[in-house]
């Protein structure tokens, strides 16, 4: 008899998802992470539409709202001065699913962590070594817990341990992770005055900003720059690039006080997207951006994990032993139904991120006007947003794409 019926590695959005959804099951699971508790990090802020749906059904949306989750209402895309040349509403959805949640990663991660039910052991501050094998397929993993390394044998390992995973690499899955040209830097603004249910993102020449309210009166903003251009700034420089941060976006100068006062806690970070030739080997399958990454500014790397988990326990549930013949036919049914979705949504976190964050002379000329002449397209709005929001993969008719291009009349 193995330990547990199924041990989850990383206690991400989509590890701590999965072991709630197989808890409520009955399963017998260990989730284990290496962090000994969840930290602040700059990521996963946006919950979509058909996550809240997901999260309700599970009874995490109302202890994520008493945390503090806010409401967002729509994507709004603006001029450095705050014109707004496109939106892309959640309204344009059916209720009552017509709004997405604004939240810090850290808030979900102890929310979700703190709901487990009782057949879940959850494990921080445990490293996985490496996987266990027999008979030509993974049979758990070697754990270290503090000073002691534990043999833990499991019906099915799931592997969500980030985009750099040492499990995809022990499991002989290659992966090709593809940089983008530029970096975000990160604000965590205190004291912010209120900004509304908007996300806003200004097109500057110089890239792309994002900026939006989160809970407890802060805000945060993301301002894309050239890889490895941060590295001059230094501290000294800070206050300055800050400055010129707001001098070139005027819209921002609503925040300049708290951002000035953020600057010295910045993060840096890189964008990649990488989708893995392979999701499962016998006995382990892989979740969340350990499987696909996308761009960060499209919002769907953590509801992508989410949906992951769903889909997976869905698969389970179907199932009562987890034989190995069980266990390999459940990977491939979910395979088979996530990889189109997670293939559809890499392709359009793609395009829309190399729409919104290009920077050649091309890009800034043809985009505004591409977005103004859209501003009123409800039929092509209302597709973006439903794929968006992760209620499907509609592809786009022709007409709708003639008429984003300008090259028929748009219908409302």
């Amino acid at each position: 008899m193995s330990d547990f019926d199924v041990l989850i590695c990383g206690a991400g959005a989509g590890g701590l998802t999965l072991a709630h959804f197989l808890g409520t099951q009955g399963r017998r699971v260990l989730l284990v992470d290496k962090q000994s508790r969840p930290r602040n990090v700059h990521k996963g802020e946006l919950l979509q539409p058909r996550t809240v749906q997901i999260l309700e059904a599970a009874g995490l949306v109302e202890p994520l709202a008493d945390r503090g989750a806010r409401i967002v209402r729509r994507l709004t895309c603006s001029t450095a001065r705050d014109a707004e040349l496109i939106n892309l509403d959640f309204g344009l959805l059916d209720a009552p699913y017509d709004y997405g949640l604004l939240h810090f990663y850290k808030d979900f991660r102890e929310v979700v962590g703190a709901q487990l039910p009782s057949t879940v052991e959850y494990w921080q501050g445990t490293r996985v070594e490496e996987l266990r094998r027999a008979d030509g397929r993974v049979r758990g993993a070697r754990l270290l817990r503090g000073s002691s390394r534990i043999d833990i044998e499991a019906g099915l390992t799931v592997a969500c341990d980030g985009q750099v995973s040492r499990l995809r690499d022990d499991a002989g899955i290659a992966v090709h992770r593809r940089l983008y040209d530029h970096q975000l830097v990160a604000f965590e603004l205190e004291d912010a005055p209120e900004l509304g249910q908007n996300m806003t993102m200004y097109l500057t020449p110089d890239g792309l900003r994002v900026l939006f309210q989160m809970p407890g009166g802060r805000a945060r903003l993301y301002a894309q720059i050239p890889s490895q251009s941060f590295r001059g700034v230094g501290k000294a420089g800070l206050a300055s690039w800050t400055s010129d941060l707001v001098r070139t976006v005027p819209a921002l100068e609503k925040v300049a006080g708290p951002l000035q006062a953020a600057a010295p806690g910045i993060q840096v970070l890189s964008a990649a997207r990488f989708h893995t030739p392979a999701w499962q080997v016998p006995g382990l399958v892989l979740l969340g951006d350990t499987a696909h990454a996308v761009h960060p500014m499209v919002g769907q790397g953590m509801n992508a994990a989410i949906g992951d988990a769903w889909c997976l326990a869905a698969q389970l549930s179907t199932v009562d032993a987890l034989t190995p013949l069980a266990v390999d036919a459940v990977g491939a049914r979910y395979e088979a139904e996530r990889r189109p979705v997670l293939d559809y949504v890499s392709r359009l976190s793609h395009v829309l991120a190399l729409l919104f964050t290009s920077t050649s002379r091309g890009a800034r000329l043809v985009r505004p006007r591409l977005l103004r002449a859209n501003r009123d397209n409800d039929e092509l709005r209302r597709r973006i947003v439903y794929n968006m929001a992760g209620f499907g993969s509609d592809t786009f008719t022709g007409w709708a794409l003639r008429s984003a291009l300008g090259l028929t009349r748009a219908r409302s």
